[in-house]
């Protein structure tokens, strides 16, 4: 046999890295989709439904748009840092800012900014960063996100018991914290992944 072996992949900082951004970014429109409806319902909002509205129309919007910035040179790594950062802006305004209005647009928002890619764009990364290992990267990161859906449910679960009326905001606390983390993560990997593939 003449066939190069296929190395094994190594457990290195920016796998790990990448690994914590698939948890997060799914994690941050997860909490969101679970805690919306009730976030509307406490600031009056006749018919919180229509958040979700809000949110798909987002999610297609970011899809079309980060499309034509990626074709445009822009690096989905660089995606990594700002979507998120304005994700965290856009709880953080929901959180402040207690009215009907703010549900709607933080709905579009989230759904551009959390759904819309995110997660997508970190396999789209990690697979370029170990192209050898495609399927096994790929196969971690969708891992580290089928956890976080479990994990972040389960504890916005618990803050809406223990909350009582302001549960949806607590849970909004909770994902900036999320979402924060992600955006530490990310920008590491800015650096990290610099380095690694030696620009």
């Amino acid at each position: 046999k003449t066939g190069k072996k296929k190395s094994r992949i190594r457990l290195s900082s920016p796998l790990l890295l990448l690994i914590g951004i698939g948890f997060t970014s799914s994690a941050t429109f997860m909490i969101f989709m679970n805690c919306n409806q009730e976030l509307g319902v406490l600031y009056g909002m006749e018919n919180p439904q229509l958040i979700q509205s809000f949110y798909s129309v987002g999610i297609v919007s970011a899809i079309l748009l980060t499309s034509l910035l990626v074709k445009k040179g822009v690096k989905p790594i660089q995606i990594l840092v700002s979507y998120p950062l304005a994700a965290f802006v856009t709880l953080l305004l929901m959180y402040l800012i207690r009215t009907p209005e703010i549900c709607l647009i933080g709905g579009f928002l989230i759904g551009f900014f959390a759904a819309g890619g995110v997660l997508q764009l970190t396999t789209s990364t990690a697979n370029e960063m170990y192209p050898e290992h495609k399927g096994t990267i790929t196969a971690m990161v969708m891992f580290a996100s089928a956890v976080s859906n479990y994990v972040v449910i389960n504890v916005a679960g618990m803050l809406t018991t223990t909350g009582g009326q302001e549960g949806p905001r607590n849970i909004l606390l909770f994902n900036m914290l999320v979402t924060l983390m992600g955006i530490i993560l990310a920008l590491v990997l800015n650096i990290r992944y610099g380095k690694e593939m030696g620009e």
